[in-house]
């Protein structure tokens, strides 16, 4: 069984008190990478971090255990709640020989995400208020407005009596809203979850804020590990079987399958990956220019 797929099991049971923050874990990384290019092995600069961050050396400690025992690094840092993409990642990078790199780069996404998510709690924060306003104004109309307009208005005054009429449904009308869009909601993630990981990413990518940051991750994410391997003397063709049977990440498997299917075809690699909507346009023409010059690793 591959050491990928044993660091998911050991991470499902990892209790949840145990694991670090989002900030943690990107200050670990740092850190780590940090020292491992001033020359330390990772045991050397895990023993140095535990001085530095005293509020997590038993959980440290628990991961020098893990390597002792047998665990790669990697896997080792599962028990710290760091998800099972980044564990893939690391995985990769050790094999081509770019842990260090790798290490930095996982940090500064992990910034980036924590960022997304905030500028979303933010988008979702401005309406949720409006509907809480809306919400009290409309109980506020119903309580003492509507009375009132209910003894003025006359048989005569048609507008006053529309009003009345539609101030009284305003709140069946509004519940029939967020009905809907739950239902819509609901369905939507059912026909999704129905779908493949690549299908679920094609539609992920339209989103407005988050389909750029999406695209820029795969993209930047799966060049980068194709370049360490060819580098390091691997084909593509070993990179994509390699990626296909060990990484954790669903979306990067089907990706790998598609891609090896369509070179069995006899399809060149640029064309191949202008086909795919989830990576961005650049990279086909960094691939093309790569093979003309020879340098497609680099």
């Amino acid at each position: 069984m591959p050491v990928v797929t044993s660091a998911v099991k050991t991470m499902r049971a990892t209790k949840s008190s145990e694991k670090w923050t989002l900030n943690q874990q990107c200050l670990f990384l740092n850190r780590l990478s940090e020292l491992l290019a001033e020359g330390f092995s990772i045991s050397e600069a895990i023993s140095f971090l535990k001085i530095m961050m005293v509020k997590q050396e038993s959980q440290l400690d628990q991961v020098v255990k893990r390597m002792a025992s047998g665990e790669s690094f990697p896997s080792s840092l599962s028990s710290l709640g760091y998800s099972a993409d980044i564990i893939t990642q690391l995985h990769f990078s050790i094999r081509n020989g770019q842990l260090i790199e790798t290490l930095s780069f996982c940090a500064s996404q992990m910034k980036r995400k924590q960022s997304q998510s905030q500028q979303a709690k933010k988008v979702i924060a401005y309406p949720s208020f409006l509907i809480l306003l809306a919400t009290l104004m409309m109980i506020a109309i119903r309580h003492y407005l509507l009375p009132t307009l209910e003894s003025s208005v006359t048989n005569d005054n048609k507008w006053g009596i529309i009003m009345i009429i539609f101030l009284e449904k305003l709140p069946y009308m509004i519940c029939s809203l967020v009905f809907i869009v739950l239902l819509v909601a609901s369905m939507l993630n059912r026909y999704l979850n129905k779908k493949s990981a690549y299908d679920h990413a094609c539609f992920l990518i339209r989103m407005p804020i988050f389909g750029k940051w999406y695209s820029d991750y795969y993209t930047f994410y799966f060049s980068r590990e194709l370049g360490y391997a060819l580098l390091n003397g691997q084909s593509i063709y070993q990179f994509l079987e390699m990626v296909s049977s060990e990484s954790t990440n669903q979306l990067l498997r089907e990706l790998a399958d598609l891609i090896s299917t369509d070179l069995l075809a006899g399809d060149d690699l640029p064309t191949i990956m202008a086909k795919f909507p989830i990576f961005r346009k650049e990279l086909t023409w960094i691939i093309y220019h790569g093979q003309l010059t020879s340098q497609l690793g680099k």
